[in-house]
């Protein structure tokens, strides 16, 4: 399924040609989006936030991206994390701190890239949470990290992904109603539709929250998408903002 959903991915950046136009901060929008998820009728899995933005425009060393990735999970007020990955070479560099525990998993990762034939080089940084409960403290946590980036003059670009479950395959209408009601819940209604054997996907436009993107010459920021799994007699959902990024 993971082949499959980055075969969807690419095709998804293809079709849709999306830029982003607008950023900001709307916690009360977030809290209102959890919610419409956490009150429908699957079971709640896990809720992912991802961050990432440009962190300068230099080729840092190693020592420098530690000392960045431990400065934010300090801010985080995550502590003990592991380095699981570092490379170093003359084009590349990238550090990944990691903290892992029953309820959430953290990662911070820096990027350093050298592109030898535009003669530039960028930092990047990228801040994965994953949660397993107590899952309304996500605006919180997207607060604390946006505060982060702001205070290193960092531009974020947020994707937030809900994921649930429940048993047996629903129908092609049952999806549609579903997906109906989560975005009418959010005030927003469906504006493009994607749909495969496998996959069945939508995308609206809320006001309730600030960040979008454009598709098509409309504004999107709700994406509500389903898939069934013939292993576990199981239909997967998953409501992102703006869009799902996560493999499913």
């Amino acid at each position: 399924m993971k082949k499959k959903a980055i075969i969807f991915l690419s095709i998804l950046v293809i079709v849709y040609s999306v830029a982003f136009l607008q950023m900001g901060n709307n916690k009360n929008g977030e809290e209102t989006f959890i919610a419409a998820f956490l009150n429908s009728e699957f079971e709640t899995i896990q809720i992912n936030l991802n961050s990432w933005g440009l962190l300068n425009q230099s080729f840092s060393s190693i020592e420098e991206m530690k000392y960045m990735a431990e400065t934010i999970t300090d801010s985080l007020g995550i502590y003990d994390t592991t380095i699981t990955d570092e490379k170093d070479s003359d084009i590349f560099k990238e550090i990944t701190m990691t903290k892992a525990s029953k309820n959430a998993k953290t990662t911070v990762k820096l990027e350093s890239i050298k592109y030898e034939k535009e003669n530039t080089t960028n930092t990047y940084i990228i801040v994965d949470i994953t949660l397993y409960g107590q899952y309304e403290s996500i605006p919180y946590l997207k607060q604390s990290i946006d505060k982060i980036f702001e205070e290193n003059d960092i531009k974020p670009t947020t994707n937030i992904t809900l994921t649930g479950n429940k048993d047996g395959k629903l129908t092609k209408e049952k999806k549609q109603t579903i997906a109906l009601d989560i975005l009418k819940n959010l005030g927003a209604k469906i504006e493009e539709t994607y749909e495969t054997d496998e996959i069945y996907s939508v995308y609206g436009y809320t006001k309730l929250i600030d960040d979008w993107l454009i598709s098509n010459d409309k504004k999107i920021n709700i994406n509500c998408a389903f898939r069934y799994s013939d292993y576990e007699k199981k239909t997967y959902v998953y409501l992102a903002t703006p869009v799902i990024i996560v493999d499913y």
